[in-house]
């Protein structure tokens, strides 16, 4: 027995115990790394890789590295934990340290991400890497040093939207010298969403081709059924599939649970929120740090406030919850307390399905069917980063989709994940952008290569509302206001709601109904 199995809570764990948890379908077993030589780089980033424990790196970086180097577009989809946000930070710094105009911009779904990254990206010390965050916190007072300072710059789609594009003049030296533009996540940008990011990236790719750029576009993703297709639908460019994982995983135990009948007759089951904070205290009473996934906010807030009952004071000071909605600061704390080992276990939305570094988690406990089986492999990789043990636990609902799921592991153990799909046809989504679009540059014929085959018909639409009107053979925006400000990227309102105490102190805020 190695040093880490004697002081992991996991391997202390009874049979008993782990029965107790529910129905192990499964025992994944480990697997070993494929480790190969690290390629030629400025000494300076060799250095600090070699600093960080990665004097060789996983098959899967290096491949990726060579691809974006030869001029490829890239995605690379390989489990949670295996590294992928060096495949591009790799090209990243290596053109930054080699070229002193060399830029590039991150883009991560949340704010929440991009300033987890940020810490990590200084944690390099590259004298020549000067990064920084791009969002709606970004004081004004900061934002023109950073275009003219900043040569690697992470942001979120929403800024991207309404703070970079429209901008895009004052940008001018920044697209110009832009070599990479890494889309991190990859795999949430589906749906409305999606489709919405879809047409902000083209028109990335147009303001920056205007002022002479051509990036390379990398991008990272969970596991997915069709990660090429939905890197080539977002872009509109071809894009070479990095998918062979290189990177080692440990043992991984798969627990279903159906919470115990109350009424044989009925057919009624324990409430899902009940039995997920019986089963998340029991395992941080055991000293595992656990993370539990609700599908609400007030599920989430409902488990821990049963979890912190059935631990006690001193036990629930332990916990806390973690969702969107929570201040910054709030969230940075909860992260920070986590990542420390202060807390033993959160209760999450899908806030922390995303990849925020939170330290090593022994435990998840996936509380009902989140959406997709790929959520719940994304929520299952949280836990047991490296070659720890880990376990992974999926409690039914009530509803018939997870009493199946619950009688049919093998749809959940089989990977068979569902695909990722975005559009550029849809009117009512591509419109809004081809406004915001032409108030950036006046729109040509050729800029169907950027927006699709629905370009002209969705254009023509425009024109007869009188949002666009003609200027020889182009088009340009016809109102006065800003397009962009207009499109709202997340949902169907573009309004979000402040909650503040009785001294006026925010406390989190909520979407508009």
């Amino acid at each position: 027995m190695t040093e880490a199995q004697e002081i992991n809570p996991l391997a202390e764990m009874s049979s008993r115990a782990v029965r107790s948890l529910g129905d192990t379908v499964a025992s994944l077993p480990p697997r070993e790394a494929t480790l190969v030589t690290m390629p030629e780089l400025h000494p300076e980033l060799a250095e600090a890789l070699r600093k960080m424990g990665a004097a060789r790196l996983y098959s899967h970086q290096l491949e990726a590295y060579e691809r974006v180097r030869a001029g490829e577009n890239v995605v690379v989809a390989t489990a949670t934990a295996s590294g992928k946000s060096l495949c591009y930070k790799i090209p990243a710094f290596q053109n930054a340290l080699g070229r002193t105009k060399s830029r590039s911009i991150f883009l991560y779904p949340t704010k929440a991400l991009a300033q987890d990254q940020l810490g990590k990206i200084k944690g390099f010390g590259l004298r020549g890497v000067h990064p920084a965050t791009y969002d709606g916190d970004t004081p004004q007072a900061l934002r023109a040093d950073i275009r003219r300072r900043s040569n690697v710059v992470l942001t979120n789609p929403d800024m991207l939207n309404i703070g970079l594009l429209p901008n895009h003049e004052a940008w001018g030296d920044f697209l110009r010298n832009l070599e990479i533009v890494a889309v991190d996540e990859a795999h949430v940008l589906r749906g409305v969403f999606g489709s919405h990011v879809a047409a902000v990236l083209r028109r990335l790719r147009r303001v920056a081709e205007l002022h002479g750029g051509n990036p390379r576009f990398v991008l990272t993703s969970a596991t997915i059924a069709n990660p090429q297709e939905l890197a080539e639908s977002l872009i509109g460019l071809p894009f070479s599939l990095v998918d062979d994982d290189g990177a080692s995983s440990g043992p991984r135990r798969v627990i279903f649970r159906n919470p115990p009948l109350l009424d044989k007759e009925k057919g009624e089951r324990r409430s899902l929120l009940t039995e997920g904070a019986l089963v998340f205290a029991d395992l941080v009473s055991r000293g595992i740090r656990t993370i539990a996934f609700a599908r609400s906010r007030k599920a989430a807030e409902l488990i821990y406030r049963y979890a912190a009952e059935r631990l006690g004071i001193e036990g629930s000071r332990r916990i806390s919850p973690y969702r969107a909605g929570y201040t910054a600061r709030e969230r940075r704390d909860i992260e920070g307390r986590l990542f420390d080992g202060d807390l033993l276990g959160v209760v999450s939305t899908n806030a922390l399905e995303l990849g925020v570094d939170v330290g090593a988690l022994d435990a998840v406990v996936c509380c009902g069917y989140p959406g997709s089986v790929a959520s719940i492999w994304q929520q299952w990789g949280r836990a047991g980063r490296g070659k720890d043990p880990s376990l992974a636990v999926y409690i039914a609902g009530r509803d018939s989709l997870d009493q199946f799921l619950f009688e049919n592991p093998p749809r959940v153990l089989g990977r068979r994940v569902e695909a990722a799909r975005v559009t550029m046809e849809n009117p009512y989504i591509l419109g809004p952008h081809l406004l915001a679009a032409a108030h950036e540059a006046p729109l040509e014929a050729e800029d169907e290569q950027y927006f699709g085959p629905a370009y002209r018909g969705v254009a023509k639409k425009m024109m007869e509302e009188r949002a666009l009107a003609s200027s020889g053979d182009r088009l340009i925006y016809a109102r006065s206001d800003s397009p962009a400000r207009n499109v709202s990227l997340r949902s169907a309102s573009s309004q979000t709601v402040l909650i503040a105490d009785v001294d006026g102190e925010l406390i989190g805020t909520a979407e508009a109904t």
